[in-house]
């Protein structure tokens, strides 16, 4: 995977002269990124293409090439592969598509060039992919703009939907591998190369279908010893397993077995697009959880109750909490006010105010030997006008840096963004856009943890 994620000279065969959504664009971003390497640009009509030497044909650069990307018409594919193999090129990423994702021609011609390059030693990314991206070293070759955070999460995906809409979909990337049609490098090189890159630490899959079903099974669980992995897989449905063939000629298979396949791998098993954001943060920021016992703290009974519902859902449990933690927040709160587990603090809170009846019940529930998880409810406010309701510093405060257990949140109120913002500031609690994102999450740092420690038995 080297020639494809740091390559020392690239030839992009096929570029226009003139920008648009294409080869053209794909160089600019190439130079405008700022990737140290010798650039060709391959074109029989131009001399120069955005100020570099071009070339009529790949056999006319008379120097080592690591990798060529191709975007060409289908039928001048298969032809272009085999003018690279002769000017002995390395790594070949092939843009177009109309392989087979499309008709009978198409997955005739894909064959064709699959041999052509497994004779002589050549691996092929794609057809139909964006290709890559590496934040680490400013190397990319997508035709559109990317995020450029230098993100520990390594992107493993069949469209480039998912480079695109990075923060949609894993929130961040600093390594992404479009394996597109996977006619040859696929999901098992991609993983087995972001489980040994030291730049990740944890990778995010979007899954279509699956090749080589057992050395994937093994290679996953391997690397998931290591960092987790998290799987979206598409194609649920019979509709979408349809779907699936036509885009990238995937072959879906039933849901449920790969599922389950996959869960006993130890990759953490995503059912919706928006989770794949929510687990790459919670699994950065966020301790593994050794049980499934929550404390919910919360300013509304009503919070409380939906926490529940969401907890169960998941299968997390309320934890008991112990006699010494309800007798110290009793302390805050009326006589009257009978504690348990949901927390609901805002008979204290009337009477306390609001930050140091947080600050209190989160140092206390965070040494209740009863308690694995905290999920937190919270007020986020108009400031400066009701600052009195924010307790995003008081409850980061009293959120160890070094912590055994996971503190993750939801927030309600007229200023989500900012105080969102507060509360994450110092990576120390997670916040999601609805509580049962957030019981979802816990539920993540659960399964992961429960996966090392079955490893751990199995050896």
């Amino acid at each position: 995977m080297k020639h494809f994620m740091e390559p020392q000279s690239v030839a992009i065969i096929g570029i226009s002269r003139r920008s648009g959504p294409g080869s053209y664009n794909l160089m600019e971003n190439m130079l405008e990124y700022g990737y140290e390497c010798k650039i060709f640009p391959i074109n029989p009509n131009a001399e120069e293409i955005l100020g570099v030497k071009a070339y009529p044909n790949v056999k006319d650069v008379g120097q080592e090439i690591d990798l060529a990307i191709i975007s060409l018409p289908r039928d001048l594919v298969v032809k272009s592969v085999k003018q690279c193999i002769d000017a002995g090129v390395k790594a070949i990423i092939v843009v177009t598509q109309g392989f087979a994702d499309a008709d009978a021609r198409g997955k005739e011609l894909q064959q064709e060039m699959v041999t052509a390059a497994r004779h002589n030693g050549v691996r092929i990314l794609g057809p139909n992919t964006l290709g890559v991206v590496n934040n680490f070293n400013r190397f990319t070759t997508s035709f559109m703009p990317l995020v450029r955070e230098k993100a520990p999460v390594g992107l493993i995906c069949q469209s480039g939907v998912f480079f695109v809409g990075v923060a949609v979909f894993s929130g961040q990337i600093g390594k992404g591998i479009d394996i597109g049609n996977a006619c040859d490098i696929g999901f098992c090189e991609a993983l087995e190369y972001m489980g040994d890159d030291p730049d990740i630490k944890i990778i995010a899959i979007h899954m279509e279908g699956l090749e080589q079903t057992r050395r994937f099974l093994s290679l996953a669980r391997r690397v998931a010893k290591e960092k987790p992995v998290v799987v979206f897989k598409t194609g649920q449905s019979e509709a979408g397993a349809k779907a699936a063939a036509s885009h990238s000629g995937a072959m879906a298979g039933h849901y449920q077995i790969h599922k389950a396949a996959l869960k006993q791998a130890g990759l953490l098993f995503l059912d919706k697009d928006g989770q794949m954001g929510d687990a790459v943060r919670v699994l950065l920021h966020q301790p593994y959880m050794r049980g499934s016992r929550i404390a919910v703290i919360t300013p509304t009974g009503a919070g409380g109750i939906m926490a529940s519902d969401a907890l169960e859902k998941y299968g997390l449990e309320l934890a008991p909490l112990s006699e010494k933690t309800i007798s110290k927040i009793s302390e805050l709160s009326p006589e009257w006010m009978p504690l348990g587990n949901p927390l609901d603090l805002w008979p204290a809170i009337m009477g306390h105010g609001l930050k140091d009846v947080y600050a209190e019940a989160i140092e206390v529930v965070m040494e209740d030997p009863n308690v694995d998880g905290i999920l937190c409810l919270a007020i986020a406010p108009e400031l400066p006008d009701f600052a009195l309701l924010d307790a995003s510093e008081d409850v980061n405060k009293m959120v160890p840096e070094e912590r055994q257990k996971p503190v993750v949140g939801w927030v309600y109120g007229p200023n989500v963004k900012e105080i969102s913002e507060r509360f994450e500031k110092e990576k120390r609690v997670t916040i999601f856009q609805t509580i049962e994102q957030a019981a979802y999450s816990l539920s993540l740092l659960r399964d992961r943890q429960l996966f090392i420690e079955r490893a751990e038995r199995e050896g």
